[in-house]
């Protein structure tokens, strides 16, 4: 398998405290999700160990890293992306995609028009949004991605249709 198959479910975004605890920031529904499917690995492809201590928002815990007990240590792993193989997820509903099969995507508007590429998605607390490189100009758009928003996602020609009225920038 390549990294091309991975599926990132957080990063690890700072230490905590002195005892080699993490901040990590979960990409899941859920967090504590993150430890849910199976082990973790990095884009290096070495397995990672977490154990969650503590669930600090819907997208951030505090967690072990096996083997890490200083925050020197700790340290050490902040920008740390944690994956884990794509048929390690369950099965999705129909009408559901995994943020990772938006990425790369074609974005067109309701007239047919290429608006740009999907770079990402996030998520700012108020819902997700999607960060588009466009096609013309050098400035990002950002683009609000909920279900009103959306007019048609095709995951076999990876293009993704939006009304221009949630173009945001």
């Amino acid at each position: 398998m390549s990294t091309k198959d991975l599926v990132c479910l957080g990063e690890i975004v700072a230490a905590h405290g002195i005892k080699g605890w993490v901040k990590i920031v979960t990409f899941t529904e859920y967090p504590e999700d993150l430890v849910a499917y199976g082990p973790l690995i990095r884009q290096d492809m070495t397995p990672i160990v977490i154990h969650i201590e503590n669930l600090k928002s819907a997208t951030t815990v505090l967690a072990r890293i096996e083997g890490c007990i200083t925050r020197n240590q700790a340290e050490t792993y902040r920008g740390t992306k944690l994956f884990i193989y794509k048929d390690q997820l369950p099965p999705l509903e129909e009408d559901e995609y995994y943020h990772e099969d938006l990425i790369g995507m074609k974005v067109f508007d309701e007239a047919g028009a290429v608006v740009g590429t999907v770079e990402a998605l996030q998520n700012a607390g108020a819902g997700d949004f999607l960060e588009i490189s466009p096609i013309e100009g050098s400035k990002p758009i950002t683009a609000i991605f909920s279900n009103d928003s959306i007019i048609k996602i095709d995951l076999e020609k990876q293009e993704l249709y939006i009304y221009s009225g949630f173009l945001l920038s």
